[in-house]
């Protein structure tokens, strides 16, 4: 049987593109939703929210239980921090700031065994990943870098500059872009007058791409910014977030009411 990782993969492969929900709020229900709503996969935000361990167990299980990937974003490339984590299953891991290769390498290696083709320092302890010995065991622990896609989020100026290096590391499989933050850390670096962050993002999807890497954007929630991703060269990105689809419609709703009373 196909893992979650896999299917992202072969989607993409056959030219698809696959499309995520980004999740902040504690309640499954959410990452539950969002398979059954045909997203192909859950982005769990352990970066930017206050999702603890137990939060993203949750998580994983309610995306990959509604036929999801489940994509965690970590807060670093710590392997201690990152060990109950994986045992948890993920079909994918995002590290945030990779701003070299050597953070790519530590990415790499946290994620796989010592004994595995990348030198890893994952300690032995799967868990969830392997259904708790009722799944496949013998061959997630022989090669589990099969089952865990590995995304280096670029978004700053020293990542791009060491883009090449970054691609370079064995095991890296993908490219998720932040623009937000790539857009200050250029501002930062103004006087070495830098491309723009438009021309930045399109030199990063062009390299990804043809290192034969996969290439994930933010979509947001238009049209165009699915067909400008689509155009860049991307094969997967994240569309909708939690907080701002319950905002969005909370707006609607209280602006009819208040229609309706005037």
């Amino acid at each position: 049987m196909q893992n979650g990782a896999e299917r992202l993969a072969q989607k993409m492969e056959k030219g698809g593109f696959a499309v995520g929900f980004a999740v902040t709020l504690a309640e499954p229900a959410l990452s539950e939703m969002a398979g059954c709503a045909g997203y192909d996969f859950v982005f769990v935000d352990a970066e930017h929210s206050p999702l603890d361990r137990r939060d993203v167990f949750q998580h994983i299980m309610a995306a990959q239980g509604a036929g999801a990937a489940a994509l965690v974003r970590v807060r670093a490339a710590e392997p201690a921090m990152l060990k109950a984590i994986l045992d948890m299953g993920p079909d994918g891991v995002i590290f945030p700031f990779v701003h070299n290769a050597d953070t790519a390498r530590l990415a790499v290696a946290a994620c796989t065994y010592p004994d595995g083709p990348y030198q890893g320092v994952r300690g032995q302890g799967p868990m969830r990943a392997v259904r708790y010995g009722f799944g496949e065991e013998a061959a997630y622990l022989a090669a589990p870098e099969n089952y865990l896609l590995k995304i280096m989020q670029i978004e700053s100026y020293e990542g791009w500059l060491n883009l090449d290096e970054i691609l370079s590391v064995p095991g890296v499989d993908g490219v998720y872009l932040g623009p937000a933050d790539l857009g200050r850390s250029v501002a930062a670096h103004k006087d070495l007058n830098p491309p723009s962050v438009a021309e930045i993002c399109d030199d990063v999807c062009r390299r990804v791409c043809a290192a034969g890497k996969w290439m994930g954007v933010p979509l947001g929630t238009t049209p165009k910014n699915a067909a400008d991703a689509r155009e860049r060269g991307a094969q997967w990105g994240v569309c909708g977030i939690d907080t701002a689809l319950l905002a969005d419609g909370m707006r609607a709703c209280l602006a009819n009411f208040t229609m309706q009373e005037e």
